[in-house]
């Protein structure tokens, strides 16, 4: 009897990771036709300047999933692009941090992130639109409820939340004195190039991706791009999503300059389908 409970078990555990597996390909796969991109496996393409972002002190890393990739054609330059949701390691250890700046701000416990690699050199800056992850809000009961390791803090009487440690790159803990769009505000070590950015243009860009809460970061030669409070919820909104970042791109591309001499191909991070 409990050889037939064993295997029972085994075969419903198994049953329940195949499900899980199925439905997992179906949400990539809907979010690489919307975007216009192809699943990959992982993240493994995407640089070492990742590791160094405000995103990764807060998520500590994490467990991605509907990663999609491509490079897309902008003019005369391309755009190496990777789209995915990140469960933060901190959300699988039952906790939240938030950045340690002023105003602080906290990023969900899984979050919809575009990294797009170009031909650009850049200093570490955050910028930041108002939005609901500056409330700093703690989880709420249901999301605590449904967490067996945020139940276990809780019942340890652990801390919910805390500091990330501050990216070295990213200077202090000020907003940069920077006259960007309205609701958006900005931390770095360089607020020169910042300047150079507004004074090309950048402004516009800022007012068009008008989606609150929206994170963007510049570092080395990545522009990446999420929503603090949450992740986004279906095909179509992972799409627009990446429309948003692709637009972002476009206008730090028309702003800088290219890093590589004209005539030069720079090479891209890894290889992916081409897209319009």
């Amino acid at each position: 009897m409990v050889d037939w409970v064993f295997f029972g078990g085994l075969a419903v555990g198994a049953a329940f990771l195949a499900g899980r597996s199925m439905l997992g390909r179906k949400h990539t796969e809907a979010a690489a036709n919307a975007s216009g991109l192809v699943p990959v496996r992982d993240l493994s393409h995407i640089p070492e300047a990742m590791q160094r972002t405000a995103l990764w002190s807060l998520a500590e890393g994490g467990f991605e999933s509907r990663v999609v990739h491509g490079v897309v054609s902008k003019g005369v330059e391309d755009v190496d692009v990777t789209a995915f949701d990140l469960e933060t390691l901190r959300e699988r250890r039952g906790e939240w941090a938030y950045l340690p700046v002023e105003p602080p701000f906290r990023i969900a416990g899984t979050v919809s992130i575009v990294v797009c690699e170009i031909d650009r050199a850049f200093p570490h800056f955050v910028l930041k639109r108002a939005g609901h992850g500056d409330d700093m809000d703690d989880d709420d009961l249901l999301e605590r409820g449904a967490s067996l390791a945020k139940l276990a803090r809780d019942g340890l009487g652990m801390a919910r939340s805390h500091a990330a440690e501050m990216p070295p790159a990213l200077g202090g803990d000020k907003v940069l004195d920077v006259p960007l769009a309205p609701n958006w505000r900005a931390y770095g070590k360089d607020p020169i190039v910042l300047h150079e950015l507004v004074a090309a243009g950048f402004n516009e860009t800022l007012k068009r991706a008008d989606r609150r809460d929206l994170v963007i970061e510049l570092i080395d030669g990545l522009v990446i791009v999420y929503p603090a409070a949450r992740d986004v919820d279906g095909a179509d909104a992972f799409a627009d999503l990446t429309s948003t970042a692709l637009a972002i791109v476009e206008g730090v591309m028309a702003a800088t300059p290219r890093v590589t001499p004209r005539g030069v191909e720079p090479l891209h991070s890894g290889d992916g389908a081409e897209a319009d």
